[in-house]
């Protein structure tokens, strides 16, 4: 049993998900500072010295606290954007390594080359 636990742990893609779970969420943490400790408060300067975090509505004995949903979509939208890019980036990464790969591999295959 453990000798089976081991080999799944050790598996390529249960270190990689872990890692990048890890990695995800303290991007994450980065991102969230980010929004609410430099753009959120200059969308508030922007908009008249407005704290985005205090907006509400009070309907009777009911408060609606929507400045932090603004927040929390405005930080999801920061981290979404952020994503794509960096996947962006290593799309087109791994597509010039493929390419770079191929140009070899048919330069090691030449007649003359063997």
């Amino acid at each position: 049993m453990i000798k089976e636990f081991r080999e799944f742990i050790t598996k390529g893609n249960v270190l990689d998900l872990a890692i990048a779970v890890v990695m995800g969420a303290a991007f994450g943490k980065i991102v969230s500072s980010l929004v609410n400790n430099i753009i959120t408060p200059l969308v508030g300067i922007l908009l008249g010295g407005i704290n985005l975090s205090s907006l509400k509505i009070t309907v009777g004995k009911a408060v609606v606290q929507y400045g932090e949903f603004v927040q929390a979509v405005i930080d999801f939208l920061i981290i979404s954007f952020a994503i794509f890019m960096f996947m962006k980036v290593a799309n087109s990464l791994i597509r010039k390594n493929k390419v770079t790969r191929k140009r070899y591999w048919k330069w090691y295959r030449h007649p003359s080359n063997i």
